[in-house]
């Protein structure tokens, strides 16, 4: 069999679309080599603009798949899939929340984009994968497609983790971060999909010697993180290090206080998932997908959350003793439900089911 992907995503610094297909790939070529697993990239580089971009999803991607003789092209970077292409299409879907909540995005044609077309071409695959029990309800109920089309296929943490990182490794990634004493950490992109306005009103409610460390990347246009941490004077207690290399993501996970993740909508919530893995007490919301992931290894706060209520949870998190061993043992014993060679497994048969 012969599986193609469209792997433009895989240059750069990865992000949740890529690193999940980056998981995937490896980990079907290890317990499936007898099969070809082709990865398709447009031959120019460049800014991707919309129309250049349907042009390569809609038109160059088919061509090229079935100039390859893909037995089943998988879309899994969370973009639209081919509406022409006949038999073995298979698209994830991370999430709707494009969908669900069109004001997270500026602009009307990337609300057109991602709102509305991309989960109109779901209805067109054979398959659509998601990691979750909410997406999957969201792409029924906002995108039509049928159930009996969709497999739920959870992911795995992407983290390299053996166990807790030595003390040098520690000593390393706190240095080359220039990492505050005491922190609570947040990983991931900051745009309007996560309550930072929430996060920093509690941050200002909590121990002055207690940091709040953001490692991702600031989406212009989506975000007025820095005037809002201006405003609240955080300035000196709040740290930005835009996109961290995954080698330093275990020691920077290892050497917070706790792991905060206040997000309005999430298909999965991958980070909660690695903080976990990484022993490190997770504080997040309890909606969407997040409360799948998490299960009783998280202090989960149903929305609205106020800036009280997450204040106090970081201070059970970070301060209570009894409360982070239950946390950190729960997170270890929750992340075990999750791993890459089942997701590869139950991916596999999603392809061989389309072909006979």
């Amino acid at each position: 069999m012969r599986v193609c992907f469209d792997a433009r995503g895989l240059g750069g610094n990865l992000t949740g679309a890529g690193k999940v297909l980056v998981g995937l790939l490896r980990r079907l070529r290890e317990d499936f080599p007898r099969h070809e697993y082709v990865q398709l990239r447009p031959r120019a580089s460049g800014a991707w603009r919309l129309p250049r971009q349907l042009l390569w999803e809609q038109a160059e991607l088919p061509w090229r798949a079935a100039r390859a003789r893909a037995d089943v092209l998988h879309v899994a970077g969370a973009t639209s899939a081919p509406l022409l292409r006949r038999g073995g299409l298979v698209m994830t879907v991370h999430d709707l929340a494009p969908t669900r909540r069109p004001g997270l995005l500026p602009g009307a044609r990337s609300r057109w984009y991602w709102g509305r077309f991309v989960p109109l071409t779901a209805r067109f695959a054979d398959r659509v994968i998601v990691p979750s029990l909410a997406t999957r309800r969201d792409l029924v109920e906002l995108a039509g497609v049928r159930p009996e089309r969709i497999r739920v296929i959870p992911w795995g943490p992407m983290l390299d983790v053996a166990g807790p990182p030595a003390a040098a490794e520690l000593a390393r990634v706190r240095t080359a971060h220039a990492l505050p004493a005491r922190y609570v950490l947040y990983v991931g992109t900051i745009d309007r999909r996560k309550d930072y306005r929430t996060l920093l009103g509690a941050l200002a409610r909590l121990d002055p010697a207690l940091h709040l460390v953001l490692a991702g990347t600031l989406i212009a246009g989506r975000t007025d993180l820095p005037e809002l941490v201006a405003r609240l004077g955080l300035g000196a207690r709040v740290r930005v290090l835009g996109y961290v290399p995954e080698a330093d993501l275990p020691a920077l996970y290892a050497g917070a206080a706790a792991f905060v993740y206040p997000s309005f909508y999430e298909g999965f919530g991958l980070p909660v998932l690695e903080a976990m893995a990484c022993g490190t007490p997770v504080v997040t919301y309890n909606t969407t997908s997040l409360p799948e992931v998490a299960g009783p290894a998280a202090i989960l706060l149903d929305p609205p959350v106020t800036a009280e209520a997450l204040a106090a949870a970081l201070a059970r998190a970070t301060e209570d003793l009894a409360t982070r061993e239950a946390l950190i043992g729960r997170g270890l014993e929750q992340v075990k439900r999750f791993d890459w060679r089942r997701t590869a497994a139950l991916t596999q048969e999603v392809y061989e089911s389309l072909i006979g």
